[in-house]
């Protein structure tokens, strides 16, 4: 094989065309060369082809999300705005408030001593019951004593005095008589019998000063026994005695503003509970309404009261209506002075509505609430708040009960703007 040939040959297998015949002469070069560039068009042309589909599958999802998020955007633009709302609940027809009270005896009294002297005996000590009537102590006043037997002697004397008077102007009667006939029989004189007339209105004048003189001494007899009865301390009424300050021996005074009372005396049975009703609720009290009284450390046990009577006025420092609470207290499981807790049942007179905290906005005109008219427009309505449950606000006055408000209306909200509502979760 020549040079030629062999360099033909190799050729031939570069071009990937493996022949069994060496290829020779300007004949097989033309179709060789024409192969070479066919496959080398069909490589450029799948290479550009595979080159532009992906570009267009890269760009192609760009596009599309480009277009979705103008859409949105455009939705967006031209969609209401979404607000959460709620309904306002009408609020519990009857309500329930709970007050701090002071308990109070139905009677109590102190009692101190009407007459000077030594207390002679003492018969009860703190925590007694007694009845009413009962002797509590004795004093020992024998210058009340003294003074009675004198103002009988007194009253003894002047009795006989007003004899004496009496007889005196009976003979004074008898006299001028007497001494009218004489002078109708012309024996006696004008002036004897002018005489006798002057001292026969002595004598019926003498008769009644010395009556007068007797009753006044049977009004001071009347004072001193009077006084001698108090050296008896009685029992006013039934109770316990709550308080002794004296013991036998102790000098006492009476009527004296330095006197400290020998005792005090309370009646346990029923107790008088005050508790101060707030402004709110003052037009609800009525007389004759229930109540349950109970005490802070125990309150599992109850004790039904009836409201007995009010003060009809508030206080001016706190605004707040004094009630009394008249509770049953047959055992005694309630003492004057404790701290008790009084639960009123309040039935409310106008219709209250209860909305979530969170829909109230405070302006300088107040609170306010932004409500949904019947075409979803905002229009914001300042209200009057009752009491605060934390979660929800009672509103008195401004909305009514089934009423839509606006939770978290913020400030972008304006009047008379037209939204989108979604209910609320919140209730």
């Amino acid at each position: 094989m020549s040079d030629v040939e062999i360099r033909e040959h190799v050729t031939s297998e570069s071009n990937g065309q493996l022949g069994s015949y060496p290829m020779s002469g300007p004949a097989t070069k033309a179709p060789i060369r024409w192969r070479t560039w066919a496959w080398s068009l069909l490589a450029i042309i799948l290479a550009s082809a595979t080159l532009a589909g992906a570009i267009v599958a890269g760009i192609k999802p760009r596009l599309q999300r480009d277009h979705a998020l103008k859409a949105a955007a455009a939705a967006v633009f031209t969609a209401l705005p979404r607000v959460p709302v709620v309904k306002a609940r009408a609020a519990s027809a009857s309500t329930e408030r709970v007050l701090p009270g002071d308990a109070h005896p139905l009677l109590e009294a102190s009692i101190y001593a009407r007459t000077a002297g030594y207390l002679k005996s003492r018969k009860v000590d703190i925590g007694d019951r007694v009845k009413e009537g009962d002797l509590l102590a004795e004093i020992s006043a024998p210058e009340v004593d003294a003074q009675l037997e004198q103002a009988r002697a007194v009253l003894l004397l002047t009795r006989a005095n007003l004899a004496r008077d009496q007889a005196n102007s009976d003979l004074a009667d008898v006299e001028l008589q007497r001494s009218r006939r004489l002078l109708s029989k012309q024996a006696a004189s004008q002036q004897e019998l002018d005489t006798v007339l002057a001292k026969d209105r002595v004598a019926d004048a003498n008769v009644v000063a010395t009556e007068s003189n007797v009753r006044v001494n049977e009004a001071d007899i009347h004072r001193l026994e009077t006084m001698k009865s108090y050296q008896k301390v009685i029992a006013p009424f039934s109770g316990v005695i709550t308080a002794r300050n004296c013991d036998p021996g102790d000098l006492v005074t009476a009527d004296s503003t330095s006197t400290r009372e020998l005792f005090h005396l309370a009646r346990i049975d029923t107790l008088r509970v005050f508790a101060n009703v707030p402004q709110m609720f003052s037009t609800d009290v009525k007389v004759g309404q229930k109540a349950i009284v109970f005490r802070r450390e125990d309150p599992k046990r109850s004790f039904a009261g009836t409201i007995t009577r009010t003060a009809d006025a508030l206080d001016l420092s706190t605004r707040t209506l004094l009630t009394e609470v008249q509770v049953l207290n047959r055992d005694e499981a309630l003492r004057p002075g404790m701290y008790l807790q009084v639960r009123f049942v309040f039935q409310r007179q106008a219709p209250s509505a209860l909305v979530p905290a969170a829909a109230l906005t405070t302006r300088a005109e107040g609170p306010r609430l932004a409500v949904l008219d019947a075409h979803n427009r905002v229009h914001y309505r300042t209200v009057q708040l009752g009491r605060d449950f934390g979660m929800e606000t009672e509103v008195l006055a401004g909305i009514d009960p089934g009423e839509t408000v606006i939770v978290n209306p913020g400030d972008d909200l304006s009047e008379g703007t037209a939204v989108e509502p979604v209910a609320s979760p919140m209730k």
